[in-house]
C-alpha cells in the first residue's frame, strides 16, 4: 500500500479538514448556546450538539496540529509491547531474572488470648492454634515444604512486647519439635 499520506498535499489537505472540524465544532457549540436551553433541562438535542462540538473540536485540533504526522511510528517502550515484539535491551540480557524470595523466618508465638499462632516474617498470620505443639508441628510442616525457612519461638511472650526469640537456621542440625 502506497503511503499516501507523505506528500505535501495529504499534509494540507489534513490539516484543512482539521480547521473544517474546528468550523463544525463552532456551529455545534453556537448552535447549543441560540437554543438557550433552561438549567437542567439539556434533552437529548443538548447533549447530541454539546457531543457533536466536543468530538469535533478534539479531532479537528488533533488533524490542524499533527498533519500527515498523525501516521508516524512511535517506538513504545518494551513494557507496553507485546512479548514477542519487544526488542532485547543489553542491559535484560545480562541481568538475572529475580525468584520470589520466600519468607525466610516463620514465628511461633502466644496471643494474649492464650491461643498459639504462626506468623510470617511479613507478619502475615499463617495459623491459630490451641497448644505451642500443635503451633510448633505447623511450622515445622512449613519448613519442610520450604527448606530456606527459619523458625523462631517467642516463648509465651506476647507478639508485641520483645522477648526472646530462639532461632533456628537452615544449616544447623534440627533439635526440639521438628525432631532431630
Amino acid at each position: 500500500m502506497a503511503s499516501w499520506h507523505r506528500s505535501r498535499r495529504a499534509d494540507l489537505g489534513l490539516r484543512a479538514s482539521g480547521l473544517l472540524l474546528w468550523g463544525a465544532a463552532y456551529a455545534a457549540f453556537a448552535q447549543l448556546v441560540a437554543l438557550r436551553l433552561p438549567p437542567h433541562g439539556e434533552g437529548a438535542l443538548g447533549y447530541g450538539l454539546a457531543a457533536l462540538g466536543f468530538v469535533a473540536a478534539s479531532a479537528g485540533g488533533v488533524l490542524t496540529m499533527l498533519g500527515s504526522h498523525l501516521f508516524d511510528k512511535g517506538q513504545a517502550s518494551a513494557r507496553w509491547q507485546h512479548p514477542a515484539c519487544a526488542t532485547a535491551s543489553p542491559i535484560l540480557e545480562t541481568a538475572t531474572p529475580m525468584k520470589d524470595v520466600e519468607p525466610c523466618l516463620l514465628v511461633v508465638g502466644q496471643e494474649v488470648d492464650g491461643s498459639w499462632t504462626v506468623h510470617e516474617s511479613a507478619g502475615l498470620l499463617l495459623g491459630r492454634f490451641a497448644s505451642y505443639q500443635a503451633a510448633q508441628r505447623f511450622a515445622c510442616t512449613e519448613r519442610d515444604r520450604r527448606p530456606s525457612t527459619a523458625i523462631a519461638s517467642s516463648a509465651g511472650a506476647p507478639p508485641r512486647i520483645a522477648g526472646r526469640l530462639k532461632l533456628r537456621s537452615p544449616g544447623t542440625p534440627a533439635t526440639g519439635a521438628c525432631g532431630g
